[in-house]
């Protein structure tokens, strides 16, 4: 028999319609934070990838673009929809000089001028009047940038400590081993803020890569990290967050390795977020204390649904990229080895964060004491917007004759009250940093 004289509460029914919160997570052009991205450079494309050999296309920000390099080595990136009769530049053909539209043989170098229009008398008399859509580009640390936003505020391409100086034998490697992935770097389907924010949620690792699914970074036990770094029950009481000069880091109490007279050697495990999409991640297979941090991720907005992962690693190992691009495993295996069911027994970072939804609904979040830095770096980017709305400069747009950045995030040995010498931000720099 069904009591019918005590109300239910809770129930989903009347409930309103769920929402994103749209100013961070929507990137098109003129909407807020696609204008604030836009005041950065983004990676676009790996150098050594990016050949002489075929053009590239790279949704980015909403926009349909290509990338390419021209038989002089020179990179370029010009909008998809050639500006003659818009048929695609991805079908066209690169010449030393630039590319030539499949339809009707017009050519533009990697900054849009027409240099020549192949149907027209002398190859187009008034071809100065065309020119196709373009953005500037440079190339460092093994990546090709691209800036997008308005010409006049153009800032000069940042520098990092964790990349520069090359030491001997080093070199960068931002070459994703996925077919598909060499050049423009892994895609995603889902919304872009719901990758950054896992940056600097450090919690999961204790449920989702280890009580859940069974340990599955790689090294876990051995190389990497200890299974007690995984203990679910102090995960909380050994994060902290801090403000860094350029974004919001997460330091992590590690404790694993024992000194030479057997007492515990305390270890602090760091990542940091730097705006606007930047993630610092040290090396999670072979964890080295005190060694400068070698990597940095850009977790680029292909528009509000997809997002590529771009990296440049600095290292004299080639299997240092390995490691990291196969260095988590679901049920001992690769992602795209498992079946449904394995998906659902042993989810991992892309099944947590794609089942959120194309974009995740923030209406219907309930966070805890645990999500401080996710409410962190939220809070940053939203001053990100109002600084941008408002005319202002935003946090991590350089200016000329900035000093190299420093990168705060590796494992390090926590230093004593009132020594600074081992702290993660005192890992060997850069000159100038």
């Amino acid at each position: 028999m069904t009591d019918t004289t005590v109300t239910d509460t809770g129930t989903g029914y009347g409930r309103k319609p769920s929402s994103h919160d749209a100013r961070l997570t929507e990137v098109g052009p003129g909407t807020p934070m696609g204008e604030a991205l836009r005041r950065y450079w983004q990676p676009i494309a790996s150098s050594a990838a990016l050949t002489s050999d075929v053009p590239h296309r790279a949704r980015l920000l909403g926009e349909d673009l290509i990338v390419f390099r021209d038989g002089q080595g020179r990179p370029g990136v010009v909008f998809e929809r050639c500006a003659h009769r818009g048929s695609s530049l991805f079908y066209g053909r690169i010449e030393e000089d630039g590319i030539r539209c499949c339809y009707h043989g017009w050519k533009f170098d990697v900054q849009g001028h027409c240099l020549e229009q192949a149907c027209e008398l002398d190859g187009g008399r008034r071809r100065n009047l065309a020119r196709q859509p373009w953005y500037p580009v440079e190339e460092r640390y093994g990546l090709v940038f691209v800036y997008m936003g308005l010409p006049e505020l153009k800032p000069p391409l940042p520098r990092f400590d964790s990349l520069e100086p090359l030491e001997e034998g080093e070199s960068y490697y931002t070459s994703w081993m996925v077919p598909g992935a060499e050049v423009i770097g892994l895609e995603q389907d889902y919304n872009w803020l719901q990758l950054f924010e896992n940056a600097v949620d450090p919690v999961h690792a204790a449920w989702l890569h280890s009580n859940h699914s069974g340990y599955q970074f790689q090294g876990t036990g051995t190389t990497g990290f200890p299974e007690s770094y995984y203990d679910p029950s102090t995960a909380a009481e050994r994060t902290t967050f801090h403000r860094t000069d350029h974004g919001v880091r997460y330091i992590w109490r590690y404790q694993d390795t024992k000194g030479a007279d057997g007492a515990l050697v305390d270890l602090d495990w760091s990542v940091e977020c730097m705006l606007p999409n930047i993630v610092a991640l040290p090396d999670f297979i072979r964890s080295t204390p005190d060694v400068r941090n070698d990597m940095l991720i850009w977790v680029v907005p292909a528009d509000d649904t997809h997002h590529r992962l771009v990296f440049s690693i600095r290292s004299a190992d080639p299997s240092r990229a390995e490691s990291f691009t196969f260095g988590i495993k679901q049920n001992g295996k690769d992602g795209w080895q498992l079946s449904e069911e394995e998906r659902q027994r042993f989810p991992g970072d892309y099944e947590a964060q794609r089942s959120q939804g194309d974009i995740t609904q923030h209406s219907e979040e309930t966070l805890a004491p645990s999500d401080r830095g996710v409410v962190m770096l939220r809070r940053m980017l939203r001053t990100m917007l109002d600084d941008v709305e408002a005319g202002r400069t935003p946090l991590g747009v350089g200016a000329p004759g900035d000093p190299v950045r420093r990168v705060e995030a590796g494992l390090s040995t926590r230093p004593e009250p009132g020594d600074d010498a081992l702290s993660p931000a005192a890992a060997p720099t850069a000159a100038g940093a």
